[in-house]
């Protein structure tokens, strides 16, 4: 739910409730329920983006039928005022969003489907359910709303049931992850599952007020439309899109759905009336090449859909992965470079002329990007989804959706698809340029590593620049006045600016500067001071510090929101235990924060990084250890947990191991010794079961100062293979083990485990050896994928002759070796794959570093990257600024910094 955290703040994701501004919000938007007194005998509370009112000393059930109300901005203020007087009445406690414009981030595009669209939800007594269904149903009678797929619509209203939970219940889900559960009769928790469908548990026994809505539903999923689904394409909260044949005549065609009061944009119009706008488009139209032929259009139990042309190809996107020389080759000549640039170039020039055709016919096409192009079998360029296109004769009209990078500020008709067309020039050679929109003087920049590397025609660079520069930039470096920022003082920022020498980075002289944006005489860019560049991105992170918050202290990415932004991967724990172990010294106030936070904290995650066990590793190297543990004491690990080093068993055991060796904790030591045993029967178990039994979570009594019951492993799909969630993390956890207790069994299950994970690999035509995610891309990455399987190994090597192990190795690290990675970050882009191979002592580590700096954003005269999707910048480790840093110590003197579990590396020794 991305989307959710990106209205608030144009730099870091942030959450929704702090959004008061920009295209959409509404100024007006407070429902009259807000202001009313609370009733007398009731208790009202905000939490989150919901507003509840409870009578006082009223004991809720843990779960049962609850009751939602969906609705549309134009009634959502008269369902509040009718559910608030008929609930308060009658004593039936209840919950609204805060206001409207939570209503619009809770039914934007990219709400998940299974959740969106609801306004109101009632949590009526078991014994008085019925009536208040019934009751809710005849008051909202006639009145609009989203249909809430994860429920029973009741009629054909705005009221939705389902089974769930009353009060918030922890458990584990079968990936190891934690999330909201529901006591099932035997009393075991279980995920509280909000799917796309109405699912009770099987155990639940549906009440006879709902069976003839139950059959009403099953009556109408009876009706079959004219075509027969094959695949989906993508989802959304707008609907699906599909591939699908029509059973006339056998025709391959793509079916698109639109959902009634859905997928809100910023225009407030919903996704049957974007449907409508393609449809006309495409009418318009019809014939040109590169355009689909629209065939049909219907409604289908109140569902809109058209029907289109299939169009044969790969979206851009997926075509540059296949395709790029520095995606795909470990050194690519130029030849190969030349060869990419005829492509690419033949794409855009078709592009191009689909586009002029559109704006000949007078329409706009109004949401150019990577994902919206299709590159045909010929090499040519198709255009899919007109949902955003208009009439170039719509004067100051603007599409209320847009993809970040390819929408330029103050265009209007068919200057868009101009600035777009560059964007998408640029982004054919830098997948990652969107990041432009975060800085855009950074376009100058990326231009010039194209037209350095790539034999692009003269005048290519002349035309991004003219559309993507900032204004008044022209083809030369913008000055500091022209780009609207103000530089804060260093009394701003409690923090000295480095001075030009410090940076390493070159100031341009002045326009002759910036010379001509060709091949030839084009001044490249120095390679920056690492040392220095380290020191700027350590200030940008303190400088963005807000210790007046309590639900963060550092920006990160958007799982802070879920993790109490305290976290070793994704919050305050790995930013201040990555400055310290970097040479960016200790910060007490931060600190200090991190103490209050881990002592406020009511359902932080178990795992290391995403919870409990990070947190304390992290506390104890601060030399807060009496905090740590206190931490661990109040937080033990649900009786089911994960396998995986990132939130499951791996992560928790090896904090268990490294703390209790540290304070000589034996009990400690002995859990840690407990969990090791469940993990190699998991291990044993997998092994059985050709791998898929692993994914689920690990049963046994709690982990806590003592021994730990045993459990066989839950059932669900096989974990992701890599260090993060995959049995690599598992098997660095059991080597540990080993060395501790010198037990080869240990050894001979950490083998085992990373076998699992190969068992996941396949090797690419480059002869790089990759996870396979689903048949659908191949992963080199850290968390998942080819560098995280590579890292463990390396540390098996020296105990094990185990064939498999060591000739997997070579495929594993040129799976690194590509220069090419659309994100900066430790897990998944990037920096994992620098460290990975400058901690093995490979070539190709220094040229990763030099890409990496192309990343790099000015932020308040220090440098930042963005994090996980490139749509804000982040500061944590997993995702952001934090990890990078680890990629920029490795001159530093002594010991080279890396992840915690992994064996200490003498600098130089790479």
């Amino acid at each position: 739910m991305v989307q959710y955290y990106t209205l608030a703040d144009s730099l870091f994701y942030e959450d929704a409730t702090r959004w008061s501004a920009g295209a959409g919000h509404l100024g007006q938007a407070a429902f009259g329920v807000s202001a009313r007194p609370v009733p007398d005998g009731w208790t009202r509370r905000r939490r989150t983006v919901w507003e509840s009112l409870e009578p006082v000393g009223r004991t809720s059930p843990e779960q049962g039928w609850k009751i939602h109300v969906s609705a549309t901005l134009e009634n959502a203020d008269r369902l509040c005022t009718a559910v608030w007087d008929y609930c308060v009445e009658h004593g039936v406690p209840f919950k609204h969003l805060i206001d409207r414009n939570m209503l619009l981030v809770f039914n934007a595009k990219y709400t998940p489907r299974g959740t969106s669209g609801k306004l109101i939800t009632v949590y009526p007594p078991p014994e008085r359910f019925a009536a208040v269904v019934t009751d809710l149903a005849e008051l909202t009678r006639g009145e609009r709303g989203p249909y809430i797929l994860s429920d029973l619509r009741i009629g054909d209203g705005p009221v939705y049931v389902r089974f769930g939970g009353f009060v918030r219940m922890r458990c584990v889900d079968e990936n190891g992850r934690i999330t909201m559960g529901i006591r099932r009769p035997d009393g075991v928790l279980v995920p509280d599952r909000r799917t796309p469908s109405f699912a009770p548990p099987d155990w639940v026994e549906i009440p006879e007020v709902l069976r003839p809505h139950l059959e009403a539903r099953r009556a109408a999923t009876a009706h079959a439309p004219p075509y027969r689904v094959e695949r989906a394409l993508h989802f959304s909260n707008a609907g699906g899109v599909y591939v699908a044949t029509r059973k006339t005549d056998g025709l391959r065609v793509v079916l698109k759905e639109a959902r009634p009061h859905t997928a809100i944009d910023n225009n407030h119009l919903d996704a049957p009336a974007r449907l409508r706008a393609e449809c006309r488009a495409l009418r318009a139209l019809a014939g040109v090449r590169g355009v689909p032929a629209l065939y049909d259009e219907f409604v289908l139990d109140g569902h809109h859909f058209l029907v289109q042309e299939y169009v044969e190809g790969d979206p851009l996107a997926v075509w540059i992965a296949l395709n790029h020389p520095w995606a795909t080759m470990a050194e690519p000549e130029p030849d190969d470079l030349a060869a990419y640039t005829r492509k690419a170039l033949r794409i855009v020039e078709s592009l191009a002329a689909v586009l002029d055709e559109l704006h000949g016919r007078g329409m706009v096409f109004g949401d150019l990007h990577l994902g919206n192009v299709m590159v045909t079998p010929e090499g040519t360029a198709a255009l899919v989804d007109f949902e955003l296109a208009f009439d170039a004769a719509r004067e100051g009209w603007r599409p209320g959706l847009g993809a970040m990078g390819f929408v330029g500020k103050g265009r209007q008709g068919a200057e868009l698809d101009r600035y777009a067309l560059s964007a998408v020039m640029l982004a054919m050679f830098l997948p990652f340029s969107k990041i432009h929109a975060l800085q855009p003087g950074k376009v100058h920049q990326l231009v010039r590593v194209v037209t350095r590397d790539f034999p692009v025609p003269a005048g290519w660079a002349e035309t991004v620049l003219r559309e993507l520069a900032p204004a008044g930039t022209g083809l030369r470096e913008p000055t500091p006045a022209e780009t609207g920022l103000r530089e804060p003082t260093p009394a701003e920022t409690g923090l000295r600016e480095p001075t030009p020498a410090e940076t390493g980075l070159r100031e341009p002289a002045g326009p002759a500067d910036a010379g001509t944006y060709g091949r030839s005489g084009e001044p490249e860019d120095p390679l920056p001071d690492w040392p220095a560049m380290s020191k700027r991105v350590a200030a940008g992170i303190l400088a963005c510090a807000t210790p007046e918050r309590e639900d963060r202290l550092f920006p990160g990415d958007v799982q802070q929101f879920t993790s109490g932004g305290l976290s070793f991967g994704y919050g305050a724990a790995g930013v201040l235990w990555a400055l310290d172990v970097t040479g960016h010294g200790r910060h007490p106030d931060h600190e200090r924060w991190l103490l209050r936070a881990a002592e406020r904290a009511e359902f932080p995650c178990p795992g290391f990084y995403d919870g409990v066990a990070g947190i304390a590793y992290a506390l104890d190297h601060l030399g807060h250890a009496d905090a740590a543990a206190g931490l661990l004491q109040r937080h033990p690990p649900p009786d089911r947990t994960g396998v995986s080093l990132a939130s499951g068993l791996a992560g928790i055991g090896g904090a268990y191991l490294h703390l209790g060796l540290r304070w000589g904790d034996r009990d400690r030591v002995r859990a840690a010794l407990a969990i090791a045993e469940r993990l190699a029967r998991a291990v044993s178990d997998a092994t059985v079961g050709g791998g898929a039994a692993g994914g689920g979570a690990v049963g046994g009594g709690a982990v806590g100062g003592g021994a730990v019951g045993g459990g066989a492993v839950g059932g669900g799909a096989a974990p992701p293979a890599g260090l993060m969630r995959g049995w690599s993390g598992v098997a660095l956890f059991l080597l540990r083990v080993y060395e501790h207790t010198g037990d080869r069994a240990w050894l001979d299950s950490a083998v085992r485990a990373v076998h699992r994970d190969l068992d996941a690999c396949v090797t690419s035509s480059h002869g790089a050896l990759m996870v396979e995610e689903a048949g659908a891309r191949l992963l080199p990455y850290l968390e998942t994928g080819s560098a995280g399987i590579a890292l463990v190994i390396d540390e098996l090597l020296p105990h094990t002759g185990d064939a498999r192990v060591r000739e997997s190795l070579p495929g594993l690290l040129r799976a690194c070796t590509p220069w090419l990675a659309v994100q900066s970050d430790l897990f998944r882009g990037k920096t994992g794959l620098l460290l990975t191979l400058a901690r093995l002592g490979r070539p190709g580590w220094e040229r990763h570093r030099e890409v990496l700096a192309w990343h790099a954003i000015e932020y308040r005269g220090h440098l930042l990257f963005p994090g996980n999707l490139g749509y804000r910048l982040s500061t944590d480790l997993a995702t952001g600024s934090a990890g990078v840093l680890l990629a920029l110590a490795g001159d530093a003197d002594g010991d080279l910094p890396f992840l915690p579990f992994f064996s200490r590396r003498p600098a130089g020794t790479p």
